[in-house]
Order: structure tokens, then sequence, then C-alpha cells
């Protein structure tokens, strides 16, 4: 009888583990995408659509664990397959170590990782736990990070993979003022936050640009990356702005709406049209510079578009990287690089 009852027992420990396996197994021949900043806005939106497809794994990198959670529910509602929801606070450069750290011990591969957080001109310059500008220390210096900390998941995964920096027409008004770009002192933070925000939407620029100069060279061919400019979208982002404008714009068409906008991260992430393509500037085209402006523009349509003659500045694209991996203590080991000390960079300037 005893042996009887322990033949017996073992029948459903062998299902558990053959299930578990099947699970596993399952899982290993996803997509792993991650998203930061995905739990509202674009971010959500986007974590949504992708999670229709079975064959995507979203992982949502967020600030706040319970609205992450919150996010995923919503996601599992409408999709019926729930993301998983990681911490992540690109304001902390240690926070940003800790992430990548779990998600190598969990997942150990990154097919899409979609830079997709940010903040938008903030009223009062504050920093980062780092001593960063927030903007620029969200918006490029963590994600500058991140990527470097991600590449060796990245390289793991088979296929081709691609990374979505969101970047914005924004980039514009950037200038690339390396004498200052903590944006310190009296003129070092005007404008109510604008012109430090459209520094950092042409850093995103830099970094696309400068990543994908750096990935092939160093013969790097199945790794894509490509930056996006969304469109002037009717989101929560400008909750911060001193003087928020959108209402008019929203009174006067001059929005479009949040599906819209996710259009272009989300094909750029996984869609075919994108396939292959790389170092490029990606914007919806019915904002400035769009090929189509004005009344009448297509909303919600995206293609290649020529960014600003800056954003084109080799020489300071190069800079940036520099400053950057200085500042972060980025090594960019997994595609030959190493470390660059504090002292051969000169940064005091704008610390």
């Amino acid at each position: 009888l005893g042996a009887r009852r322990g033949r017996a027992s073992a029948g459903p420990r062998v299902a558990r583990a053959a299930s578990t396996d099947a699970a596993i197994d399952a899982n290993a021949d996803r997509k792993v995408v991650v998203i930061t900043g995905a739990n509202t806005g674009l971010g959500k939106i986007s974590a949504t659509e992708i999670s229709r497809d079975p064959s995507y794994r979203v992982v949502m990198a967020c600030r706040d664990r319970a609205r992450g959670d919150k996010a995923a529910d919503d996601v599992a509602a409408a999709t019926g397959n729930r993301p998983d929801v990681m911490l992540l606070d690109l304001a902390s450069l240690r926070s940003v170590e800790d992430f990548a750290r779990r998600f190598e011990d969990t997942y150990g591969r990154c097919d899409r990782l979609m830079n997709n957080a940010g903040v938008m001109a903030l009223p009062k310059r504050t920093v980062t736990v780092d001593g960063l500008e927030t903007q620029m220390g969200v918006n490029h210096f963590g994600h500058f990070h991140l990527t470097n900390l991600m590449m060796p998941a990245i390289l793991a995964a088979p296929g081709r993979k691609r990374i979505v920096n969101l970047s914005s027409v924004a980039h514009e008004f950037g200038h690339p003022d390396f004498d200052n770009y903590n944006s310190t002192g009296a003129l070092g933070y005007v404008g109510s936050g604008w012109l430090t925000y459209g520094k950092t939407k042409l850093a995103n620029l830099y970094f696309t640009y400068e990543l994908h100069r750096r990935l092939r060279n160093g013969g790097v061919l199945d790794v894509d990356v490509n930056a996006v400019h969304p469109g002037i979208v009717d989101t929560d982002l400008p909750r911060s702005l001193a003087l928020n404008f959108y209402p008019l714009l929203r009174r006067t068409a001059g929005l479009i709406t949040p599906a819209q906008g996710a259009t272009g991260q989300i094909d750029a992430c996984v869609g075919e049209t994108w396939e292959g393509v790389s170092g490029k500037y990606v914007a919806e085209q019915s904002g400035p510079r769009g090929s189509e402006v004005g009344p009448g523009g297509k909303k919600g349509v995206f293609k290649v578009t020529e960014s600003s003659r800056y954003s084109y500045d080799q020489e300071a694209a190069a800079r940036l990287w520099k400053v950057s991996k200085a500042l972060t203590g980025a090594g960019w080991e997994a595609i030959g690089e190493g470390k660059v000390e504090k002292a051969s960079v000169a940064v005091s300037s704008w610390m």
C-alpha cells in the first residue's frame, strides 16, 4: 500500500513539473520587450498593443509598483496577456543598475528595448539623487546607462534586436551646450525648462545616431536603433508645465490622440516595416517638420524624417557619449569599450 501511495502521489508532482517545464519552454520562445515608463501614456498603450501578440513577453519598467501593477492588470483585461512589472527609477543610477541585474537573472535576453519614459519642461530646476539635472538625468543619462547595462541581454537574444529611443520635435530648439549641460547658473534653466527639455531630446538623437555608428563599426550588424517623435500628443506628459498650452491645442485640433501617437514607437519596436532599419529619426507627420504640415496633415502617420542640422554633428555626438560614460559609469564593455575616468572629461563646469 505504501508503495502504491508513493507511486500515486508522484503523478501530480510529475504533471506539475511537466507543466512548469512546458511554461518555461513557452516563455523561452517568446521575444522579451522592455518598455520604460509603461504604466501610463504612450508606454501603456505600447505595452497593451504589443501584449496582444502572444509571441511577445512584455516587461513594464515602472517607478511605482502599485501604478505598474494597476497598469499591468489593465493590459491583462484588454489582451488576456499580463505583462511583468519591474521597478525602475531612471532618476537613480543605482536603480538602473539594480534593474539590469534583476532583469539578467530573470530573463537573460532582451529582444526589444523601448526607452519611452520621460519628463517634460519641469518649471523649476531640480536634480536627481546623482546630482544630475532631472530632465537630462531621466530623459538621457538614465536611458544611456540602462541601454549600456542591457546590451549583454540584447546581444544574447536570437535574430535581429531593436532599440527605440523616444525623442521629440522639441530637439529642434535644443543646442549642444557642453559648458553647461547640467543647466546650472542664472541662465542655465530658462524658458520654464523648455530649453533644457529641447536639449534632452537632442541628446536622444545624438545617442541614437552614435550608438548606431558604434554598433556597426564594432561589427554588430543585428541590433537596430532608431529614434521616434510621437507627435504632439494629448497625454498627461504636460502635467508639470508652468504654462500649459495643451488645452488650447486641444480646442484647435492641434493634438493627436495617444493611440495615434503610440503607433510610431510600436511599429519601430515590433513592426515589419522597420525590420533592418537603423540610425533613423522616425517622425509623426502632422506637426512641425512633418512632410505634410498643418491642416490636412496626416495625423498618426510616421515616416523617416530629417532631424535638425545640429543632430547630425558627429563630433558633438561623440563628445556627449564620452561625457555620458563619465557621469554614469557606463563602460559599454558589451560592444568592446571600457569606462572613462571622470578626470579625463571636462565636466566640472556643468556638474
